[in-house]
């Protein structure tokens, strides 16, 4: 069961060019609110709405010390996510719950995004690994520098399923979010394949 309520999407053209290509960039913009949820070490369930902390760990849409808020519409999603980083050994999970206000995110499930999802969804780790830049920092890049609150990522696990990507919040001409409760304990296993 969501909340998430959402409502028409909308096109409209971004006078800018790709970092990459001469043509004209269409951005897919689509409005969302409600409860969204995270699911995290429990020694780190205070962190995830801090701000500007130079700590924050590298991820698929953040570069070390870049805000980025990764959260899922539902717990199903949020298992999917995470599924891939789970180990047999890992501390203790919890189920955070988020409430977001109304914003418009960057769609990156919209077909007039494909060349910016090409990036997106290239995986990060093993280019992370090797030092070098994955590509969805770049397509990260492209829609922070557009000016954009954060972004819908779609599953690339699990075909129908979507997450998003908050890149600000909690500050002039971004949404507030706020956590609901206190983080409930879950059972989380690894996943192979």
């Amino acid at each position: 069961m969501s909340a998430v309520d959402f409502v028409d999407a909308f096109r409209f053209c971004r006078f800018r060019q790709n970092l990459n290509c001469s043509k004209w960039e269409l951005a897919v913009l689509t409005r969302v609110e409600g409860i969204f949820v995270k699911i995290a070490f429990a020694d780190k369930a205070d962190v995830f709405l801090l701000r500007g902390d130079p700590n924050r760990p590298a991820a698929r849409f953040n570069k070390k010390g870049q805000d980025a808020l990764y959260l899922s519409p539902d717990e199903a999603s949020a298992r999917v996510a995470m599924g891939q980083y789970v180990k047999p050994l890992d501390p203790a999970r919890v189920l955070i719950r988020y409430r977001i206000e109304p914003c418009w995110l960057f769609d990156l499930r919209h077909n007039d995004t494909a060349s910016l999802y090409a990036l997106a969804r290239q995986s990060w780790l093993p280019s992370f690994a090797r030092g070098e830049a994955p590509a969805s920092w770049q397509a990260a890049d492209i829609v922070r520098q557009s000016g954009h609150v954060g972004l819908i990522d779609p599953s690339r696990r699990k075909p129908g399923l979507w997450h998003i990507t908050l890149m600000r919040w909690n500050e002039p001409g971004a949404p507030h979010v706020q956590q609901l409760g206190n983080p409930q304990p879950i059972d989380i296993q690894p996943v192979n394949g």
